[in-house]
């Protein structure tokens, strides 16, 4: 680590963490919130904003992790099988190049899903369920 990185994290231990007590059911909490699986509907839209630009199936699972959605870390088939429910409901567009990979991007219909899902994922009222069946 970085020597001045080193220092604000002392600097920080004396000053603003010094009168703070965790107690083990705090860290238990924080814990708990940080490795919390995450939202159906948040991956959804992540997936959608990735499919833009056109994807494998491999990349989007490696961007997903770079966002920090750990889900399919054991099971990388479950995008998979989103990505062709998304194709089969006409939200995307697939195509496979000389080597035999399959490259997804959205169409339209796709494209104003995602701007609509955007809109409700601000009002936090988003579900993936009530935008596929408007």
């Amino acid at each position: 680590m970085d020597e001045r990185l080193k220092n604000l994290r002392k600097t920080i231990d004396k000053t603003t963490f010094s009168e703070l007590k965790f107690t083990e059911q705090h860290r238990k909490a924080i814990r708990e919130k940080m490795f919390e699986e995450e939202k159906e509907d948040a991956i959804f839209l992540a997936v959608m904003q990735l499919l833009v630009q056109e994807k494998t199936g491999y990349e989007i699972v490696k961007l997903l992790r770079g966002r920090g959605i750990r889900k399919f870390e054991e099971n990388e088939g479950i995008v998979y099988t989103l990505l062709h429910q998304l194709e089969q409901d006409g939200y995307l567009h697939s195509s496979w190049n000389d080597s035999n990979v399959k490259y997804y991007r959205l169409n339209n219909k796709g494209t104003k899903l995602l701007r609509k899902s955007e809109k409700q994922s601000t009002t936090k009222t988003f579900s993936f369920k009530k935008l596929v069946e408007e």
